[in-house]
């Protein structure tokens, strides 16, 4: 089966409100709406979201593509496609959004789901977490509240950016109470850290009961990452180290971390990113999947690739709400902290012309 026809429609997607990190803050995601189609008429749909790239910065690099990608073999996509000439990040994000494209259109083109076509569907339904983002203890535990009430189990909370360990103790503190004690509550330090830090905060966190601790230092820092590992009780977690199949591999021989946090978009793709979930589980490294705060077809692409896997960790899928609108008529939802994955064939999800005309290209 070979590609015919490679289009796109790019996005931009007001955040319902200001999202926090370590790294800064967000008022709109930006990216890409990608649908390869066959010469046998058959479409797929992909998604592509730099974290950072502007919408502008597609167009040249797929422009390229658009030439050799025509007449490719669907079963080529992700690994035949060449970018040496963009950045590293924006590449893995193309490479991503074709690649869930060329699944969709492939399963489509087999009657089966995308979780059946990445190997075997281990389970229908994939229970997953609330992020708060907030700026104060009040915001945060507020945010907490509501994701109790909605049946949370499970609640991942952006720290790294309070200034000292007495904030982050008061932020955490806040959000545990509000919790209360029966609910998970992991940390995503996004980068925000240095080691001395992260050991000194993360040892002052451990009485409010952290499930684990996402990314504490700098992601090209993995002897970093190791020695905070060693020094502290909590589980660490490696998330933005993890970059391709080649660095899951480094950081689980390293044993630079607990568990692996698994990004399609930034990883470049569906499949390069169940071979990490088979090494990591080879290594005895538990692994879950987040997005990257995606329209409804990046978050249906990420739900189908944790079905694939039997996983114990909450997920990061429950993102849609953060953004104005996910573009799609039927994206999945979390009720009651738990995602169903689609029985349809492909992804299970359609853009919603109506939906997203304030936020998308017109086609």
């Amino acid at each position: 089966m070979k590609v015919r026809r490679l289009t796109w429609r790019t996005y931009r997607i007001p955040f319902r409100q200001t999202f926090v990190t370590s790294a800064g803050a967000q008022q709109v995601r930006a990216g890409a709406i990608v649908r390869l189609e066959s010469c046998s008429g058959v479409y797929g749909l992909g998604e592509i979201a730099p974290l950072r790239a502007a919408p502008g910065a597609l167009s040249h690099p797929l422009e390229v593509l658009l030439r050799s990608i025509t007449g490719m073999a669907v079963e080529q996509i992700p690994s035949a496609v060449q970018l040496a000439d963009a950045a590293p990040e924006l590449a893995a994000a193309i490479r991503c959004g074709l690649d869930i494209a060329a699944c969709d259109l492939a399963a489509k083109q087999a009657g089966v789901p995308v979780a059946d076509l990445l190997g075997a569907r281990r389970r229908d339904v994939v229970a997953v977490n609330a992020t708060i983002s907030a700026s104060t203890p009040e915001q945060a535990a507020q945010s907490a509240r509501r994701a109790v009430a909605a049946g949370f189990r499970c609640v991942k909370l952006k720290v790294g950016m309070m200034g000292g360990v007495g904030a982050e103790c008061e932020l955490v503190g806040a959000v545990r109470d509000a919790l209360g004690s029966d609910v998970l509550l992991r940390l995503d330090a996004n980068q925000g850290w240095t080691p001395p830090t992260a050991i000194q905060t993360i040892r002052a966190l451990e009485p409010f009961e952290i499930e684990l601790v996402e990314q504490p230092v700098a992601a090209a820092d993995l002897d970093g990452l190791a020695a905070v590992r060693r020094a502290v009780k909590v589980p660490i977690a490696a998330d933005e180290a993890v970059t391709s199949p080649g660095t899951a591999r480094v950081i689980c021989q390293m044993g630079a971390a607990d568990v692996i946090v698994i990004k399609p978009m930034v990883v470049g793709g569906l499949r390069p990113a169940a071979e990490i979930i088979a090494h990591a589980a080879r290594a005895g490294i538990e692994a879950f999947v987040t997005t990257t705060i995606d329209t409804g077809v990046g978050i249906a692409a990420a739900l189908h690739l944790a079905a694939s896997f039997e996983g114990s960790r909450h997920c990061g899928l429950a993102t849609a709400e953060l953004l104005e609108s996910d573009l799609t008529s039927n994206a999945p939802r979390a009720v009651a902290g738990m995602m169903a994955c689609s029985r349809q064939p492909g992804l299970g999800v359609e853009i919603d012309e109506a939906k997203a005309a304030p936020y998308l290209e017109r086609a």
